[in-house]
């Protein structure tokens, strides 16, 4: 158990992967995804709510439009995945030996994405078609693990001392 904490939490930060390949470009891939979603959350009129999530848009009457509110909430989300998209792009620049634990964070924000949608869930009438967040959803969640563990096992492996 120690050494799967000296892997994803390293005493030393360095700018050394020891993970293999594969978690490597997968880490890669996931973060040039995540890329786009902070962009166009955080700067697309709509943040993306209408235009690629498909969420319709609510017709209102009066002064004040409520679906301004939703795309503002969007774009504060798209703030703190811009700051993530910041942390990965330092990580893989500087601080490689990071990247298990920025898996380890991606995982986590994958699991309370489903306990957000589980509190609050919007029922298939809120959409125009299927989000392709949800439509990512399953193969995220199968990716993510299977790329932390191969991580831990491949660092572990390399830390051990040679016979």
């Amino acid at each position: 158990m120690g050494a799967i904490i000296d892997v994803v939490l390293p005493r030393k930060v360095t700018n050394e992967y020891r993970g293999g390949p594969v978690p490597f470009y997968g880490f890669c891939l996931l973060f040039a995804a995540q890329i786009f979603s902070s962009t166009v959350h955080l700067l697309k009129a709509d943040s993306g709510v209408n235009s690629i999530a498909s969420i319709i848009v609510f017709p209102f009457e009066g002064p004040a439009d409520p679906n301004n509110i939703i795309y503002m909430f969007s774009a504060i989300g798209g703030v703190s995945q811009m700051m993530f998209t910041v942390l990965y792009a330092l990580v893989l620049w500087r601080y490689r030996s990071l990247i298990p634990l920025m898996l380890g964070l991606m995982l986590l924000g994958s699991l309370l994405g489903i306990v957000v949608t589980t509190l609050h869930p919007l029922t298939p009438e809120y959409f125009e078609y299927t989000p392709p967040g949800l439509v990512g959803r399953l193969p995220k969640l199968i990716l993510l693990p299977t790329l932390l563990l191969m991580a831990i096992y491949r660092s572990k492996k390399e830390m051990e001392p040679s016979p």
